[in-house]
């Protein structure tokens, strides 16, 4: 996996998981994919205001780059219908794997603005920086706990013992 410092993730928005899950382990080769749902999570704000999205949402590797596939089951504001919206499916952030807080000194130095933010039901903080202006999609940030690294580490190792074409798309929970 990646160091710090670096990207440690790839989001696709998408109005179609299942397709998209198709397309992403059939075709490009990456997986296997583990999805769930995300529900409305603790104050969550869209450009300043309250908002509550909730979303189902995939995990899969290639390589050592994680994969997420994100889809909006709600239609509140969000920078995600915002991307849907603009440019239709594809590309809408990069994770980059840095301490929360230096992070959001770097960003916020280069005058880009957070867009979206909340936090995790464990209490971890994330958001997105809209950064469209300079790669064309948003930066997220978030505090990764040591589940969280747990979690990564799994998916990678099942990523890595992956045959290509048994149980491509799994649940969450088949992932403990």
């Amino acid at each position: 996996m990646q160091p710090d410092g670096t990207i440690l993730e790839l989001c696709q928005v998408v109005t179609d998981i299942d397709r998209a899950l198709e397309h992403w382990t059939r075709v490009i080769g990456a997986g296997p994919f583990f999805v769930f749902d995300v529900p409305v999570l603790p104050g969550q704000l869209y450009r300043g205001q309250p908002t509550e999205v909730s979303m189902r949402v995939a995990f899969g590797f290639s390589g050592g780059l994680l994969i997420e596939l994100l889809q909006q089951t709600n239609d509140r504001p969000s920078v995600f219908g915002e991307m849907l919206d603009a440019h239709g499916e594809g590309y809408h952030h990069v994770m980059l794997r840095i301490a929360y807080d230096q992070g959001v000194e770097r960003l916020s130095g280069h005058g880009y603005e957070i867009a979206f933010s909340g936090q995790m039901p464990s209490g971890e903080r994330f958001c997105l920086f809209d950064t469209r202006s300079g790669n064309g999609g948003y930066v997220e940030l978030m505090e990764i706990s040591p589940a969280m690294e747990d979690s990564l580490r799994r998916m990678h190792a099942a990523h890595l013992d992956w045959d290509g074409v048994t149980a491509p798309v799994r649940s969450m929970a088949d992932l403990r």
